[in-house]
């Protein structure tokens, strides 16, 4: 027997399912108010083409009630017993978008077996319950052991408690996709078998666009969640953003999910799936950093909506995580990853993002979600918790923190500024997960900067600074830097000597990876009377075959000759990156431009290093730096100018 199951439920209507044998039968649903009256008998019959399965809708219902229900077959005109009992109930959503609380639970990477986590979800009592998928595990499209496996998962004690009383919906992953890796091209003639054991033993209101899918979402009021399908269409049809690349959402799932967040009234939206939205950093091709594209394009559209309140929320992973990407939606952008909810955990995908904030490699987790408009600033609560009722980590995120926050001029889209005045913090609004960190003891003057105080590094004594965290979004299409520089001595002429002013590092620290995306030094010429301000990057580039991973390009040297002449006082050195190319200026005018023969948004960048190469070690600039300033847009040649020509630091009025 499988169930009762409380599927989809809202605030006007609920959907169950029930199995209770492989026998066609006919079934009857009585539903009763909290006065204990009926308001409805809703009818239907089993047969082998559902493998039996009875699916019930009931509409007309009051938001926020409680309404038990029974199950009674029908045979021979007489009505018997088939499924009640105390427990046999469920609550219509609030519509409440302000003054509701609502509470949510998420597992993903669940196996047939004995857990205790279910119990501790049980006492949460959630609205709803989401398994996000590898829920269960099936690695088959044979539609009798895809049935099989979702019958006996449904049937788990513990969890089949649950699902008689407390809503249930999901999305899936690629194990009950039905194969590691899976995606819309290697299972295309498996997958409709196996959404169609998942549609018989999910009672969604929705199931993609029903032909093909699983997407839908599930709006409890104070929170909608976007339960987002990124198997079923992957790499099936040219992306929405970009048809030279292969899509993940395919189109109609795109159109429907920009039409969903833009008309989402709930304060908190969750954009969920079972990949995970950031890079896994293995042989596998089934995380969002593949479709890069259309992962920023959602992003950038959110971005550029204003649209508030947005997380998201990814498994697969084995491997709980907490991201913060800073300032990507106007404000910063929260990103959980709940996996596994068995006991087996990949230590190896536990990989370094300069987003990342916390992590845990445990296995029985799961993860709850409340969003609370009873207090005056409405508050969304995340919490990791473990079987036994061990919370792990709590997130407190206030509304009006996930709101766009609007700079004009120069500051909009700063995001870190070192001014040198007083020591390494950053004074930019990333704050000081940015400031910077000396290597060598190099040290600070007041006053002796291009505009206040500056900081002195000497190449003989080794001396740089890095930053832990990243200025720029992943795979970021544009951004800007600048810096004034005023060295010591350059590169002799004749000599192999390089300087470098600045490069990024691919994790938090000095290291030896060549994942770098920008490269900014002083080499000698030919020309005695020249150096060369050169650059190097590294950009992504898409997959070279169907179903592949985009790759880290490096390119360079790109060359700009400067009269040495121009470095004996301060002068500024900035580039823009669009893409499509590096624009290099000096004091103001363009110097270069540096078309990239492979165009490209950046690989990585995971740090920075101030004076120094990225390996922490030789190759050092010998000199003053002031006023580093890096934004993720890219300037205009006015507001490179209006750096160069203001009387004080135009950042500081800002």
């Amino acid at each position: 027997m499988v169930g009762p199951v409380v599927g989809h439920v809202d605030g006007a209507s609920a959907r169950l399912l029930f199995r209770p044998a492989a026998e066609s039968q006919t079934l009857r649903l009585r539903v009763l108010d909290e006065s204990t009256e009926e308001v409805g008998t809703f009818d239907a019959v089993t047969s082998a083409e559902d493998d039996y399965v009875a699916k019930f809708h009931v509409p007309g219902l009051k938001p926020a009630t409680r309404y038990t229900y029974r199950i009674t077959r029908i045979e021979g005109g007489e009505e018997t017993v088939a499924a009640e009992g105390p427990d046999l109930s469920f609550r219509t959503a609030s519509l409440d978008r302000s003054g509701g609380r609502v509470t949510a639970c998420f597992t993903s990477c669940v196996d047939i077996e004995e857990n205790p986590m279910w119990a501790d979800i049980g006492a949460i009592d959630p609205d709803t319950l989401f398994l996000m998928g590898d829920t269960p595990y099936i690695d088959s499209s044979d539609l009798g052991v895809v049935r099989k496996r979702h019958r006996d998962f449904l049937a788990m004690p513990g969890l089949r408690e649950l699902v008689r009383h407390i809503p249930t919906v999901g999305t899936w992953d690629d194990h009950d996709f039905g194969r590691n890796n899976g995606n819309g091209l290697n299972m295309a003639e498996g997958k409709g078998r196996t959404r169609r054991g998942f549609v018989e033993y999910r009672a969604h209101g929705r199931y993609g666009d029903g032909e093909g899918g699983v997407y839908h979402s599930v709006d409890l009021g104070m929170m909608e969640v976007f339960l987002l399908d990124p198997r079923y269409f992957s790499q099936t049809e040219p992306s929405p953003v970009d048809p030279s690349q292969p899509t993940c959402f395919g189109k109609g799932q795109w159109e429907w999910l920009l039409r969903g967040l833009s008309a989402s009234k709930a304060p908190f939206k969750v954009l969920a799936m079972g990949a995970i939205w950031q890079d896994k950093k293995n042989s596998e091709t089934d995380d969002m950093f593949t479709y890069w594209y259309e992962r920023d394009a959602l992003l950038d559209f959110a971005a550029e909506q204003g649209i508030e309140g947005v997380v998201l929320l990814g498994g697969d992973i084995h491997v709980a995580r907490h991201l913060v990407h800073p300032l990507r939606l106007g404000y910063d952008l929260h990103d959980f990853v709940i996996s596994p909810g068995h006991s087996r955990t990949i230590t190896s995908l536990d990989v370094f993002h300069p987003s990342l904030r916390w992590s845990l490699v445990e296995g029985q987790q799961f993860l709850s979600m409340t969003a609370d408009g009873t207090l005056e600033d409405p508050t969304l609560v995340v919490r990791f918790s473990q079987g036994g009722r061990k919370v792990n980590r709590e997130v407190v995120l206030p509304l009006s923190g996930l709101k766009p926050r609007k700079r004009a001029g120069l500051a909009r889209d700063l995001r870190a500024h070192w001014t040198f005045d007083d020591g390494f913090a950053q004074s930019g609004p990333l704050g000081e997960t940015l400031d910077a960190v000396p290597h060598g003891s190099p040290s600070i003057a007041r006053g002796a900067g291009r505009f206040g105080g500056a900081v002195r590094l000497e190449r003989s004594r080794s001396q740089f600074l890095s930053v832990p965290g990243a200025a720029v979004d992943d795979n970021s299409d544009e951004h800007s830097v600048a810096l004034w520089i005023k060295p010591s001595g350059l590169p002799e002429h004749g000599t192999a000597e390089r300087q470098f002013l600045l490069e990024s590092t691919a994790e938090g620290k000095p290291s030896q990876a060549q994942a770098w995306h920008l490269s900014v030094g002083l080499r000698a010429c030919a020309d005695p009377e020249l150096v060369n301000l050169q650059l190097y990057t590294h950009t992504l580039r898409p997959a070279a075959a169907a179903q592949g991973a985009p790759t880290s390009q490096s390119q360079g040297p790109f060359d700009c000759p400067v009269p040495r002449s121009t470095f004996d006082r301060w002068t500024q050195v900035a580039a823009v990156f669009d893409s499509k190319s590096w624009t290099l200026y000096v004091n103001g005018e363009q110097a270069a431009v540096h078309t990239l023969p492979m165009p490209g948004p950046a690989s990585e960048m995971g740090g920075l290093i101030l004076g120094g190469h990225r390996e922490g070690t030789g190759r050092g600039f010998d000199g003053w730096l002031d006023e580093v300033a890096i934004w993720a847009r890219a300037l205009s040649g006015d507001e490179i100018r209006s750096l160069v020509n203001a009387e004080n630091s135009p950042l500081r009025r800002q």
